[in-house]
């Protein structure tokens, strides 16, 4: 009996030692699947640049007088807002001449009363002719009542052709008027004001520039072996790195997504430009400024936010 009792023991022991060996083997194979998805490192590019994406230098497209310019440093404008305009006194009488001239349709009117005219001096030359034994009206009058009759229609169609030119002569000094507006093209601030009201410029001449710092350009360097595995879209996260900055602000970080990564190589470094879309929230991002920029690895791409 005690026999008995003793291989029982043995026999359960074994079973639980190999239990605990199938757990143990089973936990070794999980942390080798998980592992390595939980230890991925970011690529991190330091030293990174900070520069507005979006800038504007605006200039005039014609030669003129500055009328107005209606900003000032640090004012913000949208895009498509006039920011400037010139003097436009003899370009506006020209756009209300040719305003006056698509008003008048006399010569159309005139046109077809003529018509109207010719038309019934035709027909009542041809029903004079009806009977073949009566030849009121010679052939030779037939044809010139008939050809008069034809030419004044045309006539029609030719005060219509001029009437339609007057409108496009309309538009074209339309659109010089709006040469004489300056206007913004992106919604930004005026960092630089370069002319003045009353001063001279020619076309070309920069007169505000205009930087959008809502949305920045971080840009680094990564190494050539991590550059194969980004491709644009992928989310980075940025900090700043100017020890110069309170730590509340060091310490607050930057959401965005890479637009760019370069298909050359710098040849000594052998490193590859890239460069990421940030929107600057709350506007602690400032060009000049140098951050280090993580970017999230093909393993963890899923667990950036």
């Amino acid at each position: 009996m005690d026999r008995l009792n003793t291989s029982a023991a043995v026999a359960a022991q074994y079973i639980s030692g190999k239990a605990s060996l199938h757990g143990l083997l089973a936990a070794f194979l999980v942390s080798i699947v998980i592992a390595p998805a939980q230890g991925a490192e970011p690529i991190v590019a330091t030293n990174c640049s900070i520069a507005a994406l979006l800038t504007a230098k605006v200039a005039s497209d014609r030669p003129g007088v500055l009328e107005e310019v209606r900003c000032e440093e640090g004012d913000q404008v949208q895009a498509g807002e006039t920011i400037a305009n010139l003097r436009d006194d003899v370009t506006s009488a020209l756009v209300d001449i040719a305003r006056k001239q698509t008003e008048n349709d006399i010569d159309i009117r005139l046109a077809e009363k003529t018509s109207e005219v010719a038309a019934a001096e035709y027909e009542q030359a041809v029903n004079a002719n009806a009977n073949p034994n009566l030849q009121v009206v010679t052939r030779y009058e037939l044809r010139r009542l008939k050809l008069s009759a034809e030419q004044t229609e045309l006539q029609i169609e030719q005060a219509r052709h001029e009437f339609d030119v007057k409108k496009l002569e309309l538009v074209e000094a339309e659109e010089r008027l709006k040469e004489h507006l300056i206007v913004s093209p992106i919604t930004g601030m005026v960092v630089r004001r370069y002319r003045m009201s009353g001063e001279s410029v020619q076309q070309g001449s920069e007169i505000i520039e205009i930087v959008d710092f809502e949305t920045l350009k971080i840009e680094g360097f990564i190494d050539l072996a991590d550059s194969w595995n980004l491709k644009p879209g992928d989310p980075v996260v940025v900090r700043l790195e100017s020890p110069n900055l309170p730590s509340s602000v060091r310490e607050k970080t930057f959401n965005g997504k890479i637009r760019f990564i370069d298909g050359a190589v710098t040849p000594v470094t052998e490193r590859v430009r890239v460069w990421a879309e940030v929107k600057n929230e709350a506007g602690f991002l400032k060009p000049g400024l140098r951050a280090t920029m993580e970017i999230s690895s093909p393993d963890n791409r899923s667990a950036t936010p």
